[in-house]
């Protein structure tokens, strides 16, 4: 079989092709060292793009990193407005004249109004020290003891003036048991062996100890009339009928007032916020988050407790900078969001906070001219006046039903 021939060198001589063979390699070397700088200059601006991308990533963090602000009335008008927003393009609410709240979401039951009464006799017991008097099951009953064992007094084993409900098993073993059938002015001894798991006191489980008991008398239930009202409810009413209709009047409102507040945030939304405002408002958060992070650290080491947290920014939960603006922002939504709709609300109802609402409600919240200084007329009418007069209008227009 004949051989392959390059045909580029045919019909050469020898010496021609030699020289034309050598030629063409050193022009295929040259175009393969011009293909690899190019594949390494490639390789090279891939790096410095990764390089400069990473680079230009902690640039943009830093730059729009959260830094804390305490001007709590920048970016608000004097009265308590948002500054070059029109809230109507961002957030979503209802019409303040067609709200309707459900009947059952603030009637006020006569067995609720039992309830509370029944709650205020149980904190009007009165002390009965008649010694022809029983002690009997789910009594409550005054006592003083005295907890030993093997003959010594223990840590918490003691008390004086203390009530106990008789069944209630707030007492280890059949302590409360053993009152059942003594009577006022008793003295009487109560043997009783602490669980083998105590938790409240480790040192004591298992172990059996005797308590001195002085049955001081039975605290019994006043009779809900007249006489008892005006001696403990006078602040609120003078006879019977005149309290349970306060209980009624009282609750009625509240319920309405925490209707009113859940409709609110049930029917308004946004879908997007100005950028602006809801940076500032996560500078605000940052610096709340910090006074609540030092007002914790101050009360655990006050109780002489361990603050597992070293930072403001670990105590919300996020584990490094970009998750706390995370946090940062979803708090600061909420509240743009909030002040945005309340707003939108009263701009509806033509509602406006006048100087003597603003001086009204210095007075009756006890704001100093510290705390006015601080945080600034606007900020306190947008986070506290106008809000409630937002409310007070749709619980007194709402049609309940």
């Amino acid at each position: 079989m004949a051989g392959n021939k390059d045909t580029k060198y045919d019909g050469m001589s020898a010496s021609k092709a030699k020289r034309e063979r050598a030629k063409d390699e050193r022009e295929q070397a040259k175009r393969a060292a011009v293909r690899n700088k190019g594949i390494a200059i490639a390789a090279v601006c891939v790096v410095i793009a990764l390089i400069g991308a990473a680079y230009g990533r902690r640039w943009y963090i830093e730059k729009n990193k959260t830094v804390a602000s305490t001007d709590y009335s920048a970016m608000l008008n004097e009265d308590g407005t948002i500054k070059d927003v029109n809230v109507g393009d961002y957030v979503k609410t209802f019409d303040i004249n067609a709200v309707k709240i459900a009947k059952a979401d603030v009637e006020y039951t006569d067995e609720k109004m039992q309830e509370d009464i029944n709650r205020q006799l149980e904190n009007h017991r009165t002390l009965n020290a008649d010694a022809s008097l029983t002690v009997k099951d789910g009594d409550v009953v005054n006592i003083d003891y005295v907890g030993t064992i093997d003959g010594t007094e223990f840590d918490g084993g003691s008390a004086q003036g203390y009530d106990l409900t008789i069944g209630s098993g707030s007492f280890i073993d059949d302590f409360e048991q053993q009152l059942i059938g003594t009577h006022p002015g008793d003295q009487v001894t109560v043997n009783a062996t602490f669980p083998e798991e105590y938790a409240n006191n480790p040192d004591l489980a298992g172990k059996e100890a005797v308590f001195a008991v002085t049955v001081n008398g039975i605290k019994e239930l006043p009779e809900f009339n007249d006489e008892f009202v005006k001696a403990n409810l006078a602040d609120y009413a003078q006879t019977a009928e005149e309290y349970r209709q306060y209980l009624k009047d009282t609750n009625y409102r509240n319920n309405l007032n925490t209707a009113v507040s859940n409709y609110i945030s049930d029917n308004i939304s946004a879908d997007n916020y100005p950028e602006a405002y809801l940076k500032h408002l996560k500078s605000l958060q940052m610096t709340l988050d910090e006074e609540e992070f030092n007002y914790m650290a101050q009360m655990y080491a006050q109780y002489g407790m361990n603050f597992s947290y070293s930072s403001a920014m670990e105590y919300k939960g996020a584990a490094n900078t970009q998750e706390y603006e995370k946090v940062l922002e979803d708090e600061a939504k909420k509240f743009c969001l909030n002040n945005m709709a309340f707003q939108d609300l009263a701009a509806q109802a033509g509602i406006t906070v006048s100087d003597e609402d603003y001086e009204t409600f210095k007075t009756e919240n006890g704001v100093t001219e510290e705390l006015e200084a601080e945080y600034g007329r606007p900020y306190l009418i947008q986070q506290y006046i106008l809000p409630e007069k937002v409310e007070e209008y749709i619980a007194e227009h709402a049609t309940v039903e």
